[in-house]
């Protein structure tokens, strides 16, 4: 691949120096070097090849840093790296030390926010344009949110704030898949075209000028213009729902003609307050595969561009909530799975070909889908809502007043439960745990294989309690071997004599555990090591065999993939039963975990097999 202007680029300010007509160049070299560095890291693809055009208007047009601009999710930045001084650490992206697959404030000045959930982006533009009033500084602040985004409530909340409020935001809608009104059609073809052509724009510029300018009734020509076009608008039909709003409205614009796109922005920016640019662009742009199948290239593992990725059918932990799900389903027609934007994710597909009256994918609004399942459940259904563990912490609230608080029950699969690779610190399933302990009522279960889903899945759909969860990580787990099965637990033996350790632990962790406590307890070595792998996690099991084991410990020992606050081992260390037991507990201590492989978070937490064993030597006596 040959570079001819990436190198060149160390801010904004030299991108600004390019002359207009070589941007297309620009944009394919920019599309060159995402495709070649994503099949090499993996990362997301089709959303970041359809934002190059874009992203170089919004940087010709904002002076960032001063002029905020904000990604809404953040995992469309990759043109936005490239261009503000990012080229050189490029190939290291998701890589342990490297840049990341999303915004973070921590990696550059140009990233205004840390992202990595829908929703935020306009909430936030519209906190720092407050700021920038109040300062009198005039600078604009600019949320590029794609139209999946459009699903989450919090970004109508943000819009019903800008209007009337005079504040310089500028709301890019990245459409690139759904139509967000229904102005299609030649004619509105047409009109697009003429909106957002160079001499429309200087035509109404000037004009808006030129009546500024006659003394004493200028406002007021401007201001009798304006109520002209909105009343034939109005008359004809042709608002659009953010005029509606009362937002000042431009496009659909190509989101893919970076000249034309710079004349519309420079246009918003001539506005006395917020703004929304409709954008339409093509995911997947410049490599003919993601063009044709975006939802294939959405987030992607290494590949090899020239063959492409093939269709890919569930596997591991997902595929065994499929299939259990399916079973279940067609057993019991009560049953129902929602989900928020997660179908392919979280491997509803195939429920959702055979049941679809039962299944409801709401988009991205995880608080509507679990007050929607806590109605089901009101109603006899049995729902089962299905997202990412990281998105848990954005229905709390609404598992504890919409589901909780009413008596219900509902069952909560949590895929991409704790360390997660590749997409950092917003994405790392650490918290779900200490967040539904809160949660009266709840249990949790966290599986340690695939093998053990349809177990969990049917107890928690059996069992009396409000929120049942089922935990567990993304891809494979292989099954424990050499284990007595305990019912909510089980458990293995090393070495043997006194003094007598007792170690728990759950879900895929209990592998680690297990080679630890080989490399410790060997015959001869230490007395004995009981390991316990916990599958019902919260509460904490309370059949005697357990209490009475761990009574008996000279010392008891928790590791778990998660939080230390308010996690299990915190949880086993101050139950009343324990009282005189000396419980050391190993979790993650940091909260915000970076990007990198699941071996190397790992390590980096110290819940790897050599410091797991490390750790077990030193409370054992060094």
């Amino acid at each position: 691949m040959s570079v001819r202007y990436l190198n060149q680029i160390a801010s904004p300010a030299d991108l600004r120096k390019i002359p207009e007509e070589e941007l297309p160049a620009l944009a394919r070299e920019i599309r060159e070097t995402i495709l070649s560095t994503v099949s090499g890291n993996g990362g997301h693809l089709a959303s970041n090849l359809g934002a190059v055009e874009l992203t170089i208007a919004l940087h010709r047009c904002f002076d960032a840093p001063q002029e905020r601009i904000l990604f809404d999710v953040g995992h469309q930045s990759y043109a936005h790296k490239l261009l503000t001084g990012r080229y050189d650490r490029f190939s290291t992206l998701r890589r342990l030390g490297g840049i990341s697959g999303f915004v973070n404030r921590a990696e550059s000045p140009y990233d205004a926010a840390t992202a990595g959930h829908s929703g935020s982006s306009v909430s936030a533009a519209a906190g720092m344009a407050a700021a920038e009033r109040l300062r009198g500084s005039g600078l604009w602040t600019a949320a590029v949110v794609g139209d999946g985004s459009f699903t989450n409530g919090m970004i109508y909340e943000a819009l019903n704030t800008l209007e009337g409020s005079g504040l310089k935001v500028c709301v890019v809608l990245n459409d690139n898949e759904m139509s967000i009104s229904k102005n299609v059609g030649g004619l509105s073809r047409h009109l697009s075209a003429i909106r957002t052509s160079r001499r429309y724009f200087a035509f109404k510029l000037g004009a808006k000028r030129l009546f500024s300018k006659v003394p004493l009734i200028g406002g007021g020509l401007v201001r009798t213009a304006r109520r002209l076009r909105d009343l034939i608008k109005r008359t004809v039909g042709a608002e659009t729902f953010f005029e509606k709003l009362g937002l000042e409205y431009i496009g659909p614009v190509d989101g893919n003609d970076t000249v034309r796109l710079i004349r519309v922005l420079e246009e918003a920016k001539t506005k006395d307050g917020p703004v929304v640019v409709h954008t339409v662009t093509k995911k997947g742009l410049g490599y003919p595969d993601a063009e044709a199948h975006p939802e294939r290239y959405h987030s992607v593992g290494p590949f090899d561009p020239e063959k492409g990725i093939p269709p890919a059918a569930p596997s591991g932990f997902t595929a065994a909530v499929s299939d259990a799900l399916c079973r279940m389903g067609e057993a019991d027609p009560s049953l129902t799975a929602v989900t928020a934007a997660m179908t392919d994710g979280c491997g509803l597909a195939a429920f959702a070909e055979r049941f679809p009256d039962r299944f409801f994918d709401v988009g991205i609004a995880e608080e509507h889908a679990a007050a929607m399942a806590g109605g089901m459940a009101l109603c006899g259904l049995k729902p089962v809502l299905v997202l990412y563990s990281t998105f848990s912490q954005r229905i709390f609230d609404q598992l504890w007043h919409d589901v909780a608080l009413q008596g219900a029950h509902i069952v909560l699969c949590l895929s991409h439960a704790g360390l997660v690779p590749g997409d950092g610190v917003t994405h790392q399933g650490l918290y779900d745990v200490a967040l539904l302990a809160r949660i009266p009522g709840a249990s949790v279960r966290s599986p340690a294989s695939p093998e053990e889903i349809p177990d969990a899945l049917r107890d928690s759909m059996n069992e009396e309690a409000t929120v049942s969860a089922v935990r567990y990580p993304k891809g494979a787990s292989a099954p424990l071997t050499g284990w007595t099965d305990e019912g909510l637990w089980k458990r293995k033996s090393f070495g043997s004599g006194r003094p007598l350790t007792v170690i728990v632990t759950y879900g895929r962790l209990a592998k680690n555990v297990s080679e630890a406590a080989e490399a410790v307890f060997g015959p001869g070595k230490r007395g004995q090591a009981v390991a316990c792998c916990l599958s019902r996690i919260i509460p904490l099991p309370e059949d005697d065999a357990f209490r009475t084991l761990v009574r008996s410990a000279d010392r008891v020992l928790f590791a778990e993939e998660g939080i230390r606050s308010g996690g299990v081992g915190e949880s086993l260390a101050s139950a009343d039963w324990t009282a005189g037991i000396a419980v050391a507990v190993r979790a993650v201590e940091e909260p915000f975990l970076p990007h990198g492989t699941v071996e190397e978070l790992e390590r980096m937490a110290g819940l790897d097999p050599a410091s797991l064993a490390e750790w077990m030597k030193e409370q054992t006596g060094g």
